[in-house]
């Protein structure tokens, strides 16, 4: 297996387990008072008007979080010098989001920062840790 192939199955993995502990961990610090509807057509009720807001926010939190990690992990697996696998490995996990986004009917906004969110953060985070290249000449 490629370097780099391996760089963004592992990113993928890494960032797809802190997004599901994220997700988990937000209904444990802020639970709702209402338990979750079985019926489909209440759960986008359900979404917007009775999750806390503190919980939809470590979720976001957490999704920055994640793509860090994923940025690090599939960066120095691949060796810093190309940001294509950390694109690879953020963009799948951005893809898998939003499914999870559009299946469970979250509020709009989320929707809006998972979009504002993965990518920039995995590259700025990339643009960090990357290998610099200098014209040392003596």
């Amino acid at each position: 297996m490629k370097k780099s192939t391996l760089a963004i199955v592992v990113g993928i993995i890494i960032g797809g387990l802190f997004i599901a502990l994220g997700d988990t961990l937000s209904l444990y610090m802020f639970p709702s008072a209402v338990p979750i509807p079985t019926d489909q057509r209440l759960l986008a009720y359900y979404m917007e008007n009775d999750v806390p807001f503190g919980a939809q926010l470590i979720v976001v939190v957490n999704w920055v979080i994640a793509a860090c990690v994923a940025s690090v992990t599939s960066s120095l697996i691949s060796g810093r010098t190309s940001a294509k696998p950390m694109l690879a490995a953020v963009g799948v996990l951005n893809v898998l989001t939003l499914f999870q986004l559009l299946i469970r009917q979250h509020p709009k906004w989320m929707l809006i920062s998972s979009f504002a969110l993965f990518i920039p953060v995995g590259y700025i985070i990339y643009l960090l840790i990357r290998k610099k290249h200098t014209n040392e000449e003596a």
